[in-house]
């Protein structure tokens, strides 16, 4: 590992756990078993190198593309499976960033300004699942991937503090699926082939 990713990682790793405000060089530079010199070396600030330290979380974060659209409950239940265990694998740091985000929203565009996010990428395949006619023409692709995602989201951040314990995960997510399928596909759910 060279001694940016080194940086990078640390810098993660200390915001998750202390929030912006308790991400300071000196942390970051100790979690990354460097001196301050070498953290301001790299990255000139502290701003500069959160900045570049979510970019890449996100990054990498990102779940398994998803595949031209052919069988649609197989391929969203794959690809939520794999959006929950980006979400939940890094839930702290999401939840540390939606909290830092109305005094800090310079942070934003580290995180949310990727073109090839995950909202797009399930919109784009909502709207591909359309253009085939599998999908019906009154429901708008943004609003099925935000519905979706949403619900993804919620229950990665949510699922350790809620008040019992709920279903496997598998089973929560093929729910969400079902429910979204349900809402968005030309051909009635009970017509759409099994896929447990």
């Amino acid at each position: 590992m060279d001694m940016r990713e080194q940086l990078l990682k640390a810098a993660v790793r200390v915001y998750a756990e202390f929030g912006y405000h308790g991400t300071t060089t000196r942390r970051i530079a100790e979690a990354a078993g460097v001196n301050e010199v070498t953290l301001f070396r790299h990255f000139g600030t502290k701003e500069a190198l959160i900045k570049a330290a979510l970019q890449e979380a996100g990054r990498l974060g990102r779940p398994e593309p998803l595949p031209e659209p052919t069988d649609p409950a197989t391929e969203l239940h794959a690809f939520a499976r794999s959006c929950f265990e980006q979400f939940y694998r890094h839930r702290n740091l999401i939840r540390r960033v939606m909290g830092d985000l109305v005094e800090n929203p310079g942070i934003a565009p580290a995180i949310c300004a990727e073109p090839g996010d995950v909202h797009c990428q399930l919109a784009g395949y909502f709207a591909r699942l359309k253009e085939r006619g599998m999908a019906r023409g009154d429901v708008p692709p943004e609003a099925a991937a935000g519905i979706l995602i949403g619900a993804i989201l919620s229950h990665a951040l949510w699922r350790d503090h809620l008040p019992q314990e709920p279903p496997p995960p598998e089973t929560v997510l093929r729910h969400y699926v079902d429910l979204v399928l349900a809402a968005v596909m030309a051909t009635p759910p009970a017509q759409l082939p099994a896929t447990r």
